[in-house]
């Protein structure tokens, strides 16, 4: 057995030998970086940020909300023409500021002028009518009166006749001739009576035609009446559809115009802040906004909302009146309102760089921050004219120190060094430069790590 061994090394050591010496450096390879002697470790150090904080303050605030509206005049008209007429005169032009009554154009008045004449005999024709038959009622009255004397003469003449006739001293012809002048003289009398009764008929006939001719008269006097286009109100002219010598028809536009003082303005005002200003509405607050115009502050003042909502829109329209004087408004320009809302009790008045998101914010405890959950209520501005947001929270104290930096990474427990109080200034916030890794988003994570 012994023999086969040595013999079988014998007839391979020329590869077993190299085998064996490579295993031997690796294993002392590994035994040497084993045994090497270690430095000793660093701590590991967290970064620490540099940051500004503000103190809680709870107060009483009027949010500001800003609006973009629109001019409007809620007494704006288009006047029309009445009648079919040239254009005569023009005596304004676009943009001209009239008073009430004053004439704007002139429309050719010959044709109307003469369907008045017209109307106005027929009126004079119906009204001799009238006179006549009056007249003719008087006569009536004075002639019946002898018609009935007449049958009275006649009927005793009848009587003579029959006692005539009775005694054979009268002929039967004389006594017909009496009784046909009686009854003719009856029928005459009957058309009389007849005649007058019927007079209140033709009177209310003649009437009738009386009102209807003067109400053709009148109608041809306003045609007249309004060939003189005039200012219904003080106000401006917007536009101008004819110029001279333009033929126009009966419902087409001439112009259009505007009440000047009495201009709105037409803002619509976000869903969430409606129940507020109903309350405010409602309890006959002011509501007041003010606008910058040409570089001029322009008052106005809440007066009510639309009544209705238009198709595609969240909110409800308000409708906002000017306050200022002298100030020169057109309808269709476009105004960015500030509205001051109703004041809200015990909210915190706060930079925007101390919000982050929209419902967070970090209060600085110990040299770390803690997250709190905020409600959002409105803007405003500071006296300086800086924007300052409004809001509100249930975990925050008075006096709590309040992140007022923007950190991109802030989360809670991070490290932070208040250097300040105060909003954030324009540049970067700065870090204190020391060897370590990224914060953890626990304390407790931080030094898990720094003991690993």
């Amino acid at each position: 057995m012994a023999a086969t061994d040595e013999t079988f090394f014998q007839r391979n050591k020329g590869w077993i030998l190299p085998i064996v010496i490579l295993l031997f450096a690796v294993i002392l390879f590994a035994v040497l970086k084993a045994t090497k002697p270690t430095a000793p470790s660093r701590p590991v150090q967290e970064k620490q940020w540099n940051v500004k904080t503000v103190p809680a303050r709870f107060e009483s605030r009027q949010p500001r909300l800003t609006l973009y509206g629109k001019v409007e005049s809620p007494r704006s008209s288009t006047l029309s023409s009445s009648v079919t007429a040239y254009v005569a005169e023009q005596a304004i032009a676009e943009g001209n500021r009239v008073s009430a009554g004053q004439l704007l154009i002139q429309l050719d008045n010959r044709d109307a002028q003469l369907l008045l004449t017209q109307r106005q005999a027929d009126v004079d024709r119906i009204n001799a009518q009238i006179e006549a038959e009056k007249v003719r009622y008087q006569s009536d009255l004075k002639a019946l009166r002898i018609e009935r004397e007449l049958v009275s003469i006649t009927q005793r003449t009848l009587e003579r006749f029959k006692n005539l006739s009775s005694r054979q001293a009268a002929s039967q012809n004389q006594l017909d001739e009496a009784r046909r002048t009686k009854q003719q003289q009856a029928l005459s009398l009957n058309s009389r009576e007849q005649s007058i009764a019927d007079h209140p008929n033709r009177m209310a006939q003649l009437t009738a035609q009386q009102q209807q001719a003067s109400a053709l008269r009148d109608s041809a006097a306003l045609d007249l009446e309004r060939t003189s286009i005039r200012a219904p109100y003080a106000g401006r002219i917007a536009s101008i559809s004819v110029a001279p010598g333009d033929r126009v028809r009966s419902g087409d536009t001439l112009l259009s115009i505007y009440n000047d003082r009495n201009l709105e303005i037409r803002a619509q005002i976000p869903s969430r802040f409606l129940p507020r200003i109903r309350s405010q509405l409602a309890a006959s607050a002011s509501i007041i906004a003010r606008a910058e115009l040409d570089g001029q502050t322009l008052d106005l003042q809440l007066d009510r909302l639309a009544g209705e909502v238009g198709s595609g829109r969240v909110g409800v329209d308000a409708l906002l009146r000017v306050v200022s004087s002298g100030f020169s408004l057109e309808p269709g320009r476009a105004i960015a309102l500030d509205v001051a809302l109703p004041a809200i009790d015990r909210v915190l008045a706060l930079p925007p760089q101390a919000i982050y998101g929209t419902d967070r914010l970090y209060s600085v405890t110990r040299g770390r921050l803690e997250s709190h959950r905020i409600i959002k209520v409105g803007d405003t501005i500071d006296s300086q004219g800086k924007p300052i947001i409004l809001v509100r929270s249930d975990s925050l104290q008075s006096d709590d120190q309040i992140l007022a930096t923007q950190l991109p990474n802030a989360i809670s427990g991070l490290l932070v060094k208040v250097v300040g109080a105060g909003p954030l200034p324009e540049s970067e916030p700065r870090v204190e430069s020391a060897p370590t890794t990224a914060p953890s988003a626990e304390p407790d994570q931080q030094a898990k790590n720094a003991a690993e």
